[in-house]
């Protein structure tokens, strides 16, 4: 059986040591303690400092920093449908002409049922997501908040009737790599 810390084989295909395998670029650590977190956002630090090689403090360095420099967060997700939340659509807003746009996009980001909030280029001006108990509560939504508004010149809807993929986390390839994570290797 291999020592850890030595390069040798290592169970369930993970990344060997940073130390053993001779790198310390703080890309690839930060990349790896990301990979870790995604997998379980309450894995111990110990934990991953000994997956990754390095000690336990930089692994708690490394995670402020990412945190701070706005590359990661760490929480837990609240599923809708627990709540009651089990009605999700999605509405696309025009902004009437001469409206503050950003004016608009601040009104509707106070509201509590909107999860997603974009500015777009293409037919419509702003798209945004939203939860409601039911479709009754969206109806409500749409009057209270766009429908007969100022600012919004033209409304459209869509009802989603099932989430095929929701991915909040992915692999960031070689390229994208050093650009954003090179934000967590301030002030190491």
């Amino acid at each position: 059986m291999a020592e850890k810390g030595r390069g040798g084989a290592r169970r369930g295909g993970e990344s060997p040591p940073l130390a053993s395998a001779g790198v310390d670029d703080t890309h690839e650590l930060n990349s790896r303690i990301i990979r870790l977190l995604q997998q379980d956002g309450r894995m111990p630090y110990s934990n991953i400092a000994a997956a990754v090689g390095v000690s336990e403090g930089t692994v708690r360095n490394r995670v402020r920093q990412l945190i701070d420099d706005n590359v990661i967060t760490i929480q837990a997700e609240a599923l809708p449908e627990a709540f009651g939340y089990a009605f999700n659509a999605q509405t696309f807003i025009n902004a009437a002409p001469g409206a503050d746009i950003e004016a608009l996009i601040a009104r509707l980001s106070d509201v509590p049922e909107v999860f997603y909030l974009i500015m777009t280029l293409g037919r419509f001006d702003i798209g945004l997501a939203t939860y409601h108990r039911s479709h009754e509560d969206y109806r409500t939504f749409l009057i209270d908040h766009c429908y007969g508004q100022p600012d919004i010149a033209a409304v459209e809807t869509a009802m989603v009737l099932k989430v095929h993929k929701m991915r909040l986390q992915w692999e960031l390839d070689k390229g994208a790599r050093g650009a954003v994570l090179a934000k967590g290797g301030k002030g190491q």
